[in-house]
C-alpha cells in the first residue's frame, strides 16, 4: 500500500523504479505548468491534455499520472495489473472479465449488486417490450371498432382497395403510436440509440446486405412453409386470417395494396422494433438484442403461419441493421420481401392458372443472388457484432429468462398463442395431442425460467416474477380449456 500511495501522492516527487521514463512538465488548459499530472488536484489540473495524457501516448502511461476518469492507473502502463498493485482493487479487471470484488462474490456465492442493478435494468427492458406488444394488440382491437362505429367506413368489408386505404392509416395509429410513446418517455441516452435513421455505412454494403437479408427472409418462408406441412402431416393446420383476401388488380388499387403490405411495415415496424426495442439492448450483446427483438417481432404477428417465419425474417433485419449501421437498410429488406409477396398474389390473381413452379423459380433465382451477396458482404463489412461487456454475461440463460419472462412480456406470449390456437383446425385426436404438447412445453421453459430466477442468490427477489408465475400458470390452465374447447367444436 505504501508503494502505491508513493505513486500517486500529490505533493512528493516520484520514485526512481526501473524502467522509468523521464516525463515531461504538463501544460493543463489553463496554462499551469505542474510537472506531473495528477487527478486529485482539481484547482490545476481540472481536466487533462490529450497531447501528454494520451492512452496513445506510451511514453507518459508509466505509472506517473492517473487515469483521466478514475484517478486510477491507465490501462497501458507499463505497471497496470490486474489485481492488486497500485489501484484501489476494485476497477482492476481479472483474466476472467470479473473485478476484484466480483471474484469474491463468485467466490462466496452472495448477493452481487452489481450483477443485480444490472438485473432489475433488463427487467425494465421486459417490461417496456411486453408493453410495446399489448399496446399494438390494444390499439389493433380499438381499431376494429372504430371501423364498426363510424357509418361513413360501412364499405370497408365491401370494397377491398377502400379498405386497404383505410389499413394504411389504422398501421399509423396501432404500430406507430406505441413505439412513439416509448421513445418519447426513454432517456435522452437511450433515444440517441434510438435514432438509426442515418445513411448506412456505405452504399455497396447497403446493396449487399439488401439481397442477402432478402435471401434469409425467403429461406425462413420456405421453413416455415416446411413446419406448416409437418404440422399438418399430424394433422394440425394453422391459419393466418387473410385466406381468401381478395387481391386488386386495377392500378390504383395495386399502389394502395403495396403502400399497405410493403411501404407501411417497413417503415413503422422497423422504427419499432429494430429502433426503440433493439437497439437499447445493444450493451447486453448484439446478438442478444437482435434474438430478443425477433422474439417480439414474432409474438406480435400473433398467428403460427407467420411466427416463424418472423423470427427467422427478425434474426435478417437485426443482424443487417446492425452491420450497416442503419435502420434502411432493414427497412429495404423488409420492402423487398413483402413486395415479392404483392407481386405474387396479383400475378395469381390474374393468372389463376399459372404453375406454382413460378414462385419457386423466383425464389430460388432471389436466393442465390442474396447467398453471393452475402459472401460478398462478409468479406467487405469492417464492423464487428459487439459481445455482452456486463457482469451478467457469465449467465446468459438469467439474461435471457429475466427479460422474457417478465410480467408484460408473458401476457403478450399467451394473448399471441391464444389467438394462433383461435385460429387452428386439427383432425382427430392427435391433432388435438400435439397442440397440448406445445402448450405444455411452452408452459414448462417459463416456469423453469421464473423459478431459475427466484433461485438466484446473486440478486434480490423481486415480487415480480412471482406475478410471472401466477400468470403462466393461469395462462396455460385457461388455454388448455382454449384447446379443449375449440377443437371438440
Amino acid at each position: 500500500m505504501d508503494n502505491n500511495q508513493n505513486y500517486y501522492n500529490n505533493n512528493q516527487a516520484q520514485p526512481q523504479v526501473q524502467h522509468q521514463v523521464q516525463a515531461q512538465p504538463y501544460h493543463n488548459l489553463q496554462g499551469y505548468q505542474g510537472g506531473y499530472y495528477n487527478q486529485y488536484d482539481p484547482q490545476h489540473n481540472a481536466q487533462y491534455d490529450p497531447q501528454y495524457n494520451s492512452q496513445n501516448h506510451r511514453i507518459y502511461n508509466n505509472g506517473y499520472y492517473n487515469n483521466a476518469q478514475q484517478g486510477y492507473n491507465n490501462a497501458y502502463g507499463a505497471y497496470n495489473n490486474y489485481n492488486y498493485n497500485y489501484n484501489q482493487q476494485r476497477y482492476n479487471v481479472a483474466p476472467n472479465g470479473y473485478s476484484y470484488y466480483q471474484n469474491l462474490y463468485a467466490m462466496f456465492g452472495g448477493y452481487n449488486p452489481i450483477i443485480d442493478k444490472e438485473f432489475v435494468e433488463i427487467s425494465k427492458r421486459g417490461l417496456i417490450a411486453g408493453g410495446l406488444i399489448l399496446g399494438i394488440f390494444l390499439m389493433q382491437i380499438l381499431s376494429s371498432f372504430f371501423v364498426e362505429l363510424i357509418p361513413i367506413l360501412s364499405s370497408y368489408y365491401d370494397d377491398i382497395t377502400f379498405s386497404m386505404g383505410i389499413d394504411i392509416f389504422m398501421q399509423i395509429g396501432y404500430m406507430l403510436i406505441p413505439a412513439l410513446a416509448i421513445f418519447l418517455l426513454s432517456k435522452p441516452e437511450d433515444k440517441i440509440k434510438m435514432n438509426v435513421f442515418n445513411r448506412p455505412k456505405t452504399f455497396p454494403l447497403y446493396l449487399l446486405g439488401s439481397f442477402a437479408g432478402l435471401a434469409l427472409c425467403l429461406l425462413g418462408n420456405t421453413i416455415t412453409s416446411f413446419f406448416s406441412v409437418i404440422l399438418n402431416i399430424f394433422g394440425v393446420e394453422f391459419f393466418s386470417g387473410a385466406e381468401g383476401m381478395e387481391v386488386p388488380t386495377s392500378a390504383i388499387g395495386i399502389i394502395i395494396f403495396i403502400v399497405n403490405t410493403a411501404v407501411m411495415p417497413a417503415l413503422l415496424e422497423e422504427f419499432a422494433f429494430r429502433g426503440v426495442l433493439m437497439q437499447p439492448l445493444r450493451k447486453y450483446g448484439d446478438w442478444f438484442a437482435i434474438l430478443i427483438s425477433s422474439f417480439c417481432f414474432a409474438i406480435v404477428h400473433a398467428n403460427m403461419v407467420q411466427i416463424p417465419f418472423a423470427f427467422i425474417s427478425g434474426i435478417s433485419l437485426g443482424y443487417f441493421c446492425i452491420k450497416t449501421k442503419s435502420i434502411w437498410t432493414s427497412a429495404t429488406i423488409h420492402f423487398l420481401n413483402n413486395l415479392l409477396s404483392v407481386l405474387f398474389s396479383v400475378y395469381y390473381e390474374k393468372y389463376p392458372d399459372a404453375s406454382i413452379l413460378v414462385y419457386y423459380a423466383a425464389s430460388l433465382v432471389f436466393i442465390l443472388l442474396g447467398i453471393v451477396a452475402m459472401l460478398v458482404f462478409r468479406l467487405k463489412c469492417p464492423i464487428r457484432m459487439k459481445k455482452d461487456a456486463t457482469a451478467m454475461n457469465k449467465n446468459k440463460s438469467l439474461k435471457i429468462g429475466t427479460f422474457i419472462t417478465s410480467p408484460t412480456m408473458i401476457v403478450s406470449f399467451f394473448f399471441a398463442l391464444f389467438m394462433s390456437v383461435s385460429l387452428a383446425e386439427t383432425t382427430g385426436l392427435f391433432g388435438l395431442l400435439i397442440l397440448f404438447v406445445l402448450l405444455c412445453v411452452a408452459g414448462f421453459l417459463l416456469i423453469r425460467w421464473i423459478r431459475a430466477i427466484q433461485k438466484q442468490k446473486t440478486i434480490k427477489q423481486k415480487p415480480m416474477y412471482t406475478v410471472s408465475m401466477i400468470i403462466t400458470i393461469l395462462s396455460c390452465l385457461f388455454m388448455s380449456v382454449v384447446v379443449l374447447f375449440t377443437l371438440t367444436t
